[in-house]
Parts: C-alpha cells; structure tokens; sequence
C-alpha cells in the first residue's frame, strides 16, 4: 500500500531543481530524486557515501549525527570525485511510523564559485596595478576627500602614512591654487573626463608640483556624481628640461 504521505512529499521533491536524497540512521538511500540520480547515478538502497563519494565508510566531514539528533543545517561542499561545489541543506524529517530521515538538498553552486574565483582574481590584478603602477593614482570624493590612493601618490606628494593623507582636504592641502580644484570639478563633470589636464599641486612641505592628469568620474546607480578616480603624473623632470632648453 502506498504511503500517501510519503508521496506527496516525493513529488514535491521530484519538482525541485536540486538534487535531493533522503537517509535513514544507518546511511541507508531511501530516495534519490531525479536531479540526484542524473549528477550521482541511482544508489537506493545503498550507503550514501558509496553513492555520493565512492567511500567504503562514512566521511569525516559527514553532518547527520547533527540531523538525527534534530538540528537543521547549511554547509557547502566540494566535491571532488564530479569536481562540483554544492550549497547543502539538511534536516530531519519524521515519518508517521515515528522513524526520523535525513533529508538533504544539494544545489549545485560550481559556476557561480567559477565566478566569484574570477571577481576575485580580477580584483587581485586591479590591486596590483593601484598599487605598483609607476604613477599616483586615487579615488576621491566630490567634497574633496581621497578615498584611496596608491603609494606613488604617497611619495609623489611627500606623505609616509596613507591614514594621514586621506584626511586632508584637497582643494586646500593638494591644490596650489584652490581654484584649480572648481576649475578641474567644472570640466570633469560636464564632460565625464579629463585628459592630460596640467595643474599645480603642492608637496606636503608646501612645495609646488607640476602634474598631469587624467581622470573621469564615478557616478552612483542613478547617474549622480560619487566622486572621481584617476592617474597624475609628476611633470617636474619635463619642466626643469624645459627651462634648460629655453
């Protein structure tokens, strides 16, 4: 006779898309869904770590004590016999009959982990180039504070401590001439961008510089001004050539 219970529970599992399979306390396959059987092959009535990971005893990392003994759990997982990564979700399930189940629900996260190892090694290369690029390069704010900046700026501008050059104010500690900051906001936000923009910065011992600049802006998701982000260049070698040549 068939348990009206159970079949229903079944065929809410079958429309999942996650694998799912559910346990007894002796590790025993009592249902496999579709999904499951399609990644792991049909396995009723076999050890789920036979099915799961070719083993010939229970894995070390196995959780369902935890689940038999009532707890819910999430927990991701390599697997490397199919070389995929799932996000697992297990719990207990008691029946009519007073048994308690593992039921367990893999979804198989392998591309978007694929993804996220991308991002992240893009974002490794971007730190890279902020950082050991040959010229100064930052990331600002509109009201006139340095988000970040690499350690060529630093030297560039004759700062040891990015804490402390992050705290300046840019139109009055950075420019020359504050108006070259209104000068340099004008153009950048009515165009986007700036390039090769010369402007005169001044040293932390109060020292001009000549510098190039190319920059553009940030904007927020609704296309406000964030601030700006760019690359200077120290112009002070060219400019003593210059005077020696003239």
């Amino acid at each position: 006779m068939i348990d009206p219970e159970r079949e229903k529970i079944e065929s809410i599992f079958e429309a999942m898309i996650d694998g799912v399979y559910v346990i007894d306390a002796d590790y025993i396959m009592n249902y496999m869904n579709k999904v499951m059987v399609k990644a792991f092959g049909k396995g009723i009535g076999k050890k789920c770590y036979q099915v799961l990971f070719g083993k010939g005893e229970a894995c070390a990392w196995c959780r369902a004590k935890e689940v038999f003994a009532g707890k819910s759990i999430r927990w991701e997982h390599c697997n490397k016999k199919l070389g995929r990564t799932y996000d697992i979700v297990e719990f207990p399930l008691k029946q009519s009959d007073s048994a308690i189940y593992k039921v367990s629900i893999y979804r198989d996260i392998t591309q978007s982990k694929k993804r996220e190892e991308k991002i992240r090694a893009s974002e490794d290369d971007y730190k890279r180039l902020f950082e050991n690029v040959g010229c100064g390069v930052y990331i600002s704010s509109r009201k006139g504070k340095f988000l970040d900046a690499n350690k060529a700026l630093l030297d560039m501008l004759g700062y040891e401590r990015k804490e402390e050059f992050l705290k300046i104010d840019i139109a009055k500690d950075l420019y020359l001439r504050p108006e070259d900051r209104r000068k340099f906001q004008e153009i950048i936000e009515r165009d986007g961008k700036v390039i090769n923009y010369e402007v005169e910065y001044k040293r932390k011992d109060g020292m001009p510089i000549p510098i190039l600049h190319t920059g553009h802006v940030r904007y927020d998701q609704d296309g406000k001004v964030l601030g700006y982000e760019g690359i200077n260049v120290d112009q002070s070698q060219r400019k003593q050539m210059e005077r020696e040549l003239k």
